[in-house]
């Protein structure tokens, strides 16, 4: 299998630009696995680079265009074509892809048209940074210090739409890869993620807590005050209204419907996330990657 040997310029990294790879990476493979500083641009874009719309993001150099003219693989053809912004531009095609368009520019081979995904298939592309390593910053909110935690039981539900479990959990592998941990989202990190929209996501996530993990946090001098209207609850520490919720049976249990996580910051309470039954997010991520693999049929 021959290679065609590309070197990216990269003119903008970003949190989208990290995520996009990652996501490129999950639905090129098929499961899940840490992106790698050295594979943001081959994963990046997903699937067809376009120069009109790419540019300003990366451009992409052939770097060994004399090889692949020389050493074509099976089925491979060579077509000259004409673009808006180059003269002189080749084309690599096969029975069923035009896999990858090429432009002179002075003394280099700009990528003016690739298909990712097809040109895998018949090349294998490597991809070097120009300019050495790849440093990406996000902006993210410092996490604040507590003074206690509040007990919080989750059940993420099986019904997960495909866009949006991946799309979560790619927004958490973005601060991973940030901070150069590379490492996968663990369920607690998608659940707390999920909590910063609980009205969006509820759907999906249902929240727990009890008469006991309330009345903890006395124990560390807050004052804590439970409103009861019928079947709905009311939970005030301090004054400030913090959650509220159903009660269940009569009991001790409320299922929560609603929470007022900027108190809880400035309570400087946080969430101890405790998981009860849940779907597993390795088979909700095996349905969305199915499912995004099946849309774009790979």
């Amino acid at each position: 299998m021959n290679v065609v040997k590309l070197k990216a310029l990269a003119k903008v990294i970003n949190e989208d630009v990290i995520k996009e790879a990652f996501i490129g990476k999950i639905v090129t493979l098929g499961y899940v696995e840490p992106l790698l500083p050295q594979e943001v641009f081959k994963y990046y874009p997903l699937n067809e680079y376009d120069y009109r719309l790419d540019s300003g993001i990366i451009e992409y150099v052939v770097t060994n265009v004399e090889d692949l003219m020389n050493n074509l693989e099976p089925g491979i053809s060579i077509n000259k074509v004409s673009t808006e912004h180059f003269n002189e531009c080749v084309q690599l095609t096969s029975s069923e892809y035009e896999l990858i368009t090429m432009c002179k520019r002075n003394e280099e081979w700009i990528v003016y048209h690739m298909n990712k995904r097809a040109l895998m298939k018949y090349f294998i592309l490597n991809v070097s940074l120009e300019g050495g390593k790849l440093d990406v910053k996000v902006k993210r909110d410092v996490t604040p210090s507590y003074n206690a935690k509040l007990k919080i039981a989750y059940i993420l539900g099986c019904d997960v739409p495909v866009d949006f479990i991946i799309d979560i959990y790619s927004n958490v592998y973005v601060e991973y890869f940030s901070e150069y941990k590379f490492k996968l989202p663990e369920p607690a990190d998608v659940v707390s993620a999920l909590m910063n929209n609980l009205a969006k996501y509820r759907n999906f996530l249902k929240l727990y807590t009890t008469d006991y993990y309330i009345y903890e946090l006395t124990t560390v001098g807050y004052l804590i005050e439970l409103e009861n209207e019928g079947q709905r609850v009311r939970v005030n520490v301090n004054g400030e209204t913090v959650l509220t919720g159903n009660q269940i049976k009569g009991g001790n249990l409320y299922e929560i419907t609603d929470m007022m996580l900027d108190k809880l910051n400035e309570l400087k309470i946080g969430l101890d996330m405790i998981e009860l039954y849940s779907c597993s997010l390795d088979e909700l991520l095996r349905r969305a990657i199915s499912g995004l693999r099946e849309s774009i049929r790979l």
